[in-house]
C-alpha cells in the first residue's frame, strides 16, 4: 500500500475513532437534545444552513477570487459539522449533550439540505448543480451517524469500560488524524502556492471571522452554547465537501486543495476565539480555607 493510500485511511479511521469517542462519553438522549429546544433548533439551523451559504454565495459573486476558491466557500458552508470538531468544542467549553445533538442533526439533515441548496443555487444562478443523496449519506454515514450511534450503546451497555477509554480511543484518533493530513498537506503545498495571492487568504479568513460572529449571536444566553454554534457554523465536513465539488466541478484539480486550504485558515483563524473561550469557561476554583484540626475528643467512661 503507498504512502497515500496509508495517509487516506488513517484520516478515515481517526474520523471514526473521534466521532466514537464522542459518543462513548455521551449519555442516554444526548442526540435529542436539540429536540427538547426548539428554539435553540431553530437558531441553530439558520445560522448554519441559511446565513452560512448565504454568505458564502455572496463573497464567491461580489469577490475577485479565483474559480476553486468560490468553489471552496460555498461547498463547504454548506456542508454539515465536521467529525473533528467535538473534542475542540469541548476544550472551548461547550456542553457535550448540545454537541452530541448539533453533530447528529445536521449529519442526518445534510441528506436533505444539501440537495435542496444546491437546486436552489441553480436555478438563481442559472448553474446545474447536483448531487445524489447516497453521495452525502455514504460519508456522513460512515464518518458521523455509525460511530456516534455506536460510541452511544456502547456507553449504554458499558459504562465503566467507556469512562476508561473514551480519552484513550480520542487520543489515538488525533494521533492518527495528524498522521494522515501531514503527507496530504504536504502533497497539496504546490497547490497551495497557486491560490494564495489576491486577498484569498484575507476573504477566507474574514468569512471565518463573520461566520464565528454569526454562531455566537445566534447561540442564545448560554454563554456554552455560543461556543459551540460558532465553530459549527464556522467550520465543516471537509470530505462532504470535496464530494460535493468532485460531483459539481470534477474538471478543477484544485477544488480540493482549495477546500483544505479554506480549513486551514478557519483553524487558525477561531484559534483565538477557542483560546478566549476557554479562558471564559475555565470553572473558577474558590480558595477554600484549609479544614481545621480539632484535638482528638476524649471520651471518660
Amino acid at each position: 500500500m503507498s504512502i497515500a493510500a496509508l495517509a487516506a485511511l488513517s484520516l478515515k479511521v481517526s474520523l471514526l475513532l473521534i466521532v466514537l469517542s464522542t459518543g462513548m462519553s455521551g449519555r442516554r438522549g444526548d442526540i435529542a437534545t436539540l429536540l427538547r429546544s426548539p428554539g435553540l433548533l431553530f437558531r441553530s439551523l439558520l445560522s448554519m444552513l441559511v446565513l452560512a451559504p448565504v454568505l458564502a454565495v455572496a463573497l464567491a459573486t461580489t469577490r475577485e477570487l479565483s474559480h476553486p476558491v468560490k468553489i471552496a466557500l460555498v461547498m463547504m458552508a454548506v456542508s454539515p459539522v465536521p467529525p473533528f470538531l467535538p473534542g475542540k468544542e469541548l476544550r472551548a467549553g461547550g456542553q457535550r449533550p448540545y454537541i452530541i445533538s448539533l453533530l447528529a442533526i445536521s449529519a442526518l439533515l445534510s441528506i436533505v439540505t444539501i440537495p435542496l441548496t444546491l437546486d436552489v443555487l441553480s436555478r438563481v444562478f442559472g448553474l446545474s448543480l447536483s448531487i445524489p443523496a447516497m453521495a452525502i449519506a455514504t460519508p456522513v454515514a460512515i464518518t458521523v451517524l455509525i460511530p456516534l450511534v455506536a460510541g452511544l450503546i456502547l456507553q449504554r451497555l458499558a459504562p465503566a469500560f467507556c469512562a476508561s477509554w473514551a480519552r484513550v480511543v480520542s487520543i489515538v484518533g488525533a494521533v492518527l488524524l495528524l498522521v494522515g493530513a501531514i503527507p496530504q498537506l504536504y502533497h497539496m503545498m504546490p497547490a497551495f502556492r497557486q491560490l494564495v495571492g489576491d486577498g484569498t487568504l484575507a476573504v477566507i479568513a474574514g468569512f471565518s471571522i463573520f461566520t464565528l460572529l454569526i454562531g455566537h449571536l445566534l447561540g442564545g444566553p448560554v454563554p456554552e452554547d455560543r461556543t459551540v454554534l460558532a465553530l459549527c457554523t464556522a467550520t465543516r465536513h471537509p470530505f462532504v465537501a470535496i464530494a460535493l465539488a468532485q460531483a459539481n466541478f470534477g474538471s478543477e484539480r484544485l477544488a480540493a486543495p482549495a477546500i483544505f486550504l479554506a480549513l486551514l485558515v478557519t483553524l487558525v483563524a477561531s484559534a483565538p476565539y477557542v483560546a478566549m473561550r476557554r479562558r471564559q469557561h475555565a470553572p473558577s476554583v474558590a480558595k477554600v480555607p484549609p479544614p481545621r484540626h480539632h484535638p482528638p475528643v476524649r471520651h471518660s467512661w
